[in-house]
């Protein structure tokens, strides 16, 4: 018997409608401003399911990071929503999040009080888990993960900034910081986020600390000690195409830090490594 092409279409249309429904755009008002974001709810999510918020990086936007990262799929799988917010524009047109960048002195966006307003309103809206809330981000994003961890308390659980750094300012305010679960990516050749910081402002964005420096604060605040160390091989055709990882844990608080070394690596994530499902099995212990 011959199927007719309008069956097709219809299964086409049928499988469009469910994959997207799931996912919807929505704003909040937050200083007068309405903000973006973009919620995922995977089919069959329970009651006090976690939540995990992902910061894009600086020009780009919640649709592409929500695209290209890769977390719905580990949410489908391991049963949590996903939430992409979207920066404001800034004075050039390009997205940001209000880290403490020179560039930004000027713009007066409140991005601590979003955050927190939004996760609040999700958790409640959703009938998310007030306890297990995670943030994670890349580069700007990243930064923005650094200055939750040092700015709010009992909000989130654990973080994982990547291609992130700490400014100098933001550092200098950040010794009451309360011991907090960090999982950290950098490249040792990034020449945006520079490994070795850029403490003397040759890029214009401010002072900000060397990795090393924001790998030992982390560490100093949770008290941990290295327990094991493991290489994840990339391609073996280029030389030097590896991530070292090291785990610091401190049994008594459990809260630990994970510290991954991309050698030779830039400003982009490790192709070999699926860093979604990597940052969910961290927040996973939490």
């Amino acid at each position: 018997m011959k199927t007719s092409p309008f069956y097709f279409l219809f299964i086409s249309l049928l499988f469009l409608f469910l994959d997207t429904r799931a996912q919807s755009y929505e704003q909040i008002s937050v200083d007068d401003l309405q903000r973006d974001y973009i919620i995922y709810l995977p089919k069959n999510l329970p009651k006090n399911a976690p939540l995990v918020i992902v910061f894009h990086g600086y020009t780009d936007n919640a649709k592409n990071v929500m695209s290209t990262f890769g977390m719905n799929e580990v949410a489908d799988i391991n049963g949590f929503a996903v939430c992409y917010p979207q920066g404001w524009k800034d004075k050039r047109g390009d997205n940001f999040w209000q880290v403490g960048y020179y560039i930004h002195k000027e713009e007066k966006v409140n991005d601590i009080k979003f955050i927190s307003s939004l996760t609040t309103y999700l958790q409640n809206k959703y009938n998310l888990s007030k306890q297990h809330t995670y943030i994670t981000g890349i580069s700007n994003g990243g930064d923005l993960c650094n200055l939750l961890v040092c700015k709010t308390t009992g909000l989130f659980k654990a973080a994982a900034p990547l291609l992130s750094c700490i400014m100098k300012d933001i550092f200098d305010s950040c010794s009451n910081a309360k011991s907090f679960p960090v999982l950290l990516l950098n490249g040792m050749e990034d020449k945006t986020t520079y490994w070795a910081g850029d403490m003397k402002n040759e890029q214009g964005y401010g002072p900000y600390l060397p990795t090393a420096t924001m790998v030992d604060f982390h560490i100093a605040k949770n008290g941990g000690r290295l327990l094991k160390t493991d290489t994840v091989m990339g391609d073996l055709k280029i030389k030097g195409d590896y991530t070292i990882r090291n785990f610091f844990n401190n049994p008594p608080k459990a809260n630990r830090v994970w510290v991954y070394t991309v050698k030779n690596g830039g400003h982009s994530m490790p192709k070999y490594l699926n860093m979604a499902a990597e940052v969910w099995k961290f927040f996973s212990l939490y």
